[in-house]
């Protein structure tokens, strides 16, 4: 099975990323996000490839019984240009300090799978369209003065399973969440 690693947001941000995903689908025909359907959150890790689940929810429960929630910043629009747009999540030192320990732990998973934006190299964000190729700049035009930022938590590590389709256009279900200490 695949799965994927993520941080659930929740609260207002919540509801105004679903907004602008289902704005821009509206208005440019992009809906690729909003079929998706997934939970408003920020990646951990990217998907990977395991019958061994259990491995990984061990690892995910002993992690966050011994941390603690931390602070992210989630606002401003950015991108991977042209495919992609997206709401910045900045993680508070804290918050960054939680993140890279817990990639060190799963880099002592052996089988564990490690892509190029992974770890280390992982731009935290919050997607809302997706294959906007010659539509970017209009979107990225639209969004202008609809930029609010959220004060936010780093307070849960959530494993989804991919149930259809492929990691890139797949559907992802919610396999189990982990919460940090308060």
């Amino acid at each position: 099975m695949r799965y994927i690693i993520n941080c659930r947001l929740k609260g207002p941000v919540e509801r105004y990323q679903k907004r602008l995903v289902n704005e821009i689908a509206d208005k440019f025909n992009l809906t690729l996000t909003k079929e998706e359907n997934l939970d408003t959150h920020f990646t951990l890790k990217y998907s990977f490839e395991t019958n061994n689940i259990e491995e990984i929810e061990k690892l995910c429960k002993n992690f966050c019984e011994k941390n603690k929630k931390s602070k992210v910043k989630v606002g401003t629009f950015s991108g991977f240009k042209p495919h992609v747009i997206f709401i910045n999540v900045n993680l508070s030192k804290e918050a960054k300090d939680i993140f890279s320990k817990f990639i060190k732990e799963l880099k002592k998973i052996k089988w564990m799978e490690w892509d190029q934006y992974d770890a280390e190299n992982l731009h935290f964000h919050s997607t809302i369209a997706e294959n906007c190729n010659d539509k970017y700049q209009k979107v990225m035009n639209f969004l202008e003065n609809k930029e609010q930022i959220f004060e936010c938590f780093f307070d849960n590590i959530t494993i989804l399973k991919l149930v259809s389709g492929n990691s890139s256009f797949g559907k992802w279900k919610k396999h189990k969440t982990f919460l940090f200490q308060s």
